[in-house]
């Protein structure tokens, strides 16, 4: 895992020791710069110091001592006739006269800057060699730049201790996060956090948020499971056991089809208890979401809740118009609807009629499924929702997860549900699919 901080580190110390170096090579140009300016200057008062002495060294090359190589300036004069009769040290190779002026010549030995001048009718030159002019610029030079170093690593602590306080509050969310419990949501201080890094505290609040929401509903969902749970199996208990105390044939013939009723009721709760987890909006279950006809989805629903109605002698009608296709789960939408036919065939009297119709409109896509009975006052309708609610009075059988479920599905497909009084006298669900999830026709 690479670090922030070691990465900023990196880059900061690559960018000084860039920037040291620029300025270290800059400011070595220039001052060799003018230590060469400097050292032209000597040589040119040296030989205008020059001018009046009396040079009088008719045996200059035959000067005691052996050659010397370690010196910086080399004086020679020269007559008017071009005959040399002065030199301050003897060497085995050294410029002959030049032009007056500045200039550079190469010899054997190396380069040498030579400045000449003339005065009473003699020339006065005075030699320096190169290198050793290059050695004293540089030693001159370096000498001037050791300030670099030191201002650098004040640069590097600098840098290291603005690294560790702008990441000081990034620290210190892990360790408040790292402390924490596995059930711990609260969400983190931003204090002292900069600009650059709220956003990322800000999506992280929200995320522990959504997830305080999501384990609030599934512990909630567990306690009513749990609760819901109890009474059916403790009822299949007792009929168990009451199945063993019978003695003629019809009495347990009797026991066994209330203990199959019991179990088909515990059944289709588990079932229902299923599918609300799997629909809830903060659960992790994926949908197909694919291109669907609504039309099929209605027609299987019709089909599943068709035995159950015909036993009741309900006539189910649907009118369809058109084919409307939308961006959805099929498997979702059935059950959806199953469960809509489901509490309107099973809350209405014997012989009565469910009426479905679907449609477009200018908001999307509409069903609507109404019925003949007795429908639901106002006052509940805002709970008819909730799980497990069940209107009071009903003597219905049912586990109040119907409708529970359809709102779930409902809110998977952005879809809104509402209910309102049927224009055939009972309930009326409607569902509206936006216009930015169907399909054109």
């Amino acid at each position: 895992m690479k670090s922030l901080r070691l990465q900023m580190m990196l880059l900061f110390g690559i960018a000084i020791l860039a920037a040291a170096a620029l300025q270290f090579a800059s400011s070595l140009h220039a001052a060799i710069g003018e230590a060469n300016k400097l050292f032209d200057y000597h040589m040119q008062q040296m030989a205008l110091a020059l001018q009046d002495g009396d040079f009088d060294q008719v045996d200059w090359h035959n000067l005691p001592g052996t050659e010397i190589d370690d010196f910086d300036f080399v004086v020679q004069v020269w007559s008017e006739d071009g005959a040399r009769v002065y030199q301050s040290r003897q060497h085995r190779s050294l410029p002959k006269q030049a032009a007056l002026g500045y200039s550079t010549v190469t010899l054997e030995n190396g380069d040498w800057r030579v400045y000449a001048a003339e005065e009473n009718k003699r020339v006065i030159q005075v030699a320096q060699k190169m290198g050793s002019r290059r050695d004293r610029a540089i030693s001159f030079a370096l000498s001037t730049l050791w300030p670099v170093i030191p201002v650098s690593l004040l640069l590097f602590c600098a840098v290291w201790w603005g690294i560790n306080s702008v990441l000081a509050p990034l620290n210190r969310i892990g360790s408040e996060l790292a402390n924490r419990n596995a059930n711990s949501t609260d969400p983190v201080s931003s204090d002292g956090v900069p600009k650059e890094v709220s956003l990322l505290v800000t999506e992280l609040n929200s995320l522990l948020s959504r997830m305080g929401l999501a384990i609030q509903s599934q512990q909630r969902f567990v306690a009513d499971a749990a609760h819901e749970l109890r009474s059916p199996i403790t009822a299949l208990r007792l009929q168990v056991q009451n199945l063993g105390r019978v003695k003629d044939e019809k009495s347990h013939e009797q026991a066994i089809n209330r203990l199959l009723g019991g179990v088909d009721r515990a059944s289709r709760l588990v079932e229902q208890l299923l599918a609300l987890a799997r629909q809830d909006p903060t659960s992790q279950a994926s949908l197909s979401f694919q291109n669907i006809t609504l039309n099929t989805c209605i027609e299987q629903a019709v089909s599943d809740v068709m035995p159950f109605a015909q036993s009741r002698k309900i006539i189910i009608n649907a009118e369809m118009t058109e084919l409307l296709e939308l961006q959805g789960d099929s498997e979702s939408l059935r059950i959806m609807i199953r469960n809509l036919l489901d509490n309107a065939v099973r809350y209405i009297q014997d012989e009565g009629r469910v009426q479905i119709s679907l449609g477009r409109d200018k908001d999307g896509v509409r069903l609507a499924i109404q019925d003949t009975g007795d429908g639901i006052a106002p006052e509940e309708r805002e709970r008819i929702f909730d799980r497990f609610y069940r209107v009071a009075g009903t003597n219905k059988s049912g586990s109040g997860l119907g409708l529970a479920i359809a709102k779930a599905i409902a809110d998977r497909h952005h879809a809104s549900i509402s209910l309102a009084d049927a224009a055939l006298g009972g309930l009326e669900v409607i569902i509206l699919f936006p216009a930015s999830h169907t399909l054109p026709g």
